[in-house]
């Protein structure tokens, strides 16, 4: 719904209709819009959650930063409208700045963690000694932020290089 009409058009009313609920329903597991929109954005964090698991050490850093990339993207694609959307409206804005607070969530997560598991590569002698793993980091997740805010937008190009050419060039970095 917040992709195709917007936030404005986001009532609980047509949420519940389209679920097959009651309205009631809708307030009862999620209070209001606000809380609504904070557990879409939870939801849309899941595909974030695929290193959990994982033996990083026996994966090599191109395979474990192109599954970033693309859980990345598929995030950002998810939760893009909710941000969106928020910011035009100051209430959502002020309680979705409260929630990614709260939950200590953002950017900087994602560039300790895959930084971290850089590093560690870089101990092994699988990636460069000299490579700035924190950059490197932050250059996978925000050209995910990127390809997904593209596609968002009417005037999404597709001749722009593809996920796979951004990940040889970051490789090119790496070794």
């Amino acid at each position: 719904m917040l992709r195709n009409e917007g936030i404005a058009n986001l009532t609980s009313r047509e949420v519940a209709a389209r679920a097959g609920v009651s309205d009631a329903s809708v307030y009862y597991h999620f209070g209001d819009r606000a809380g609504l929109l904070q557990a879409v954005f939870e939801q849309g964090m899941k595909p974030l959650k695929f290193m959990v698991g994982l033996d990083l050490k026996e994966l090599e850093p191109s395979a474990v930063l192109s599954a970033a990339l693309a859980a990345l993207e598929t995030f950002f694609g998810d939760v893009l409208p909710i941000v969106h959307g928020a910011q035009a409206d100051p209430d959502l804005r002020a309680a979705l700045a409260a929630f990614v607070e709260a939950k200590e969530l953002g950017p900087h997560k994602g560039v300790k963690l895959l930084g971290s598991y850089l590093r560690a590569q870089q101990k092994a002698g699988r990636v460069r000694a000299d490579a700035d793993v924190n950059a490197i980091a932050l250059l996978v997740i925000d050209c995910a932020f990127a390809r997904a805010a593209r596609k968002q937008m009417q005037f999404h190009n597709e001749r722009l290089p593809s996920s796979a050419a951004v990940m040889a060039e970051i490789n090119r970095l790496l070794s």
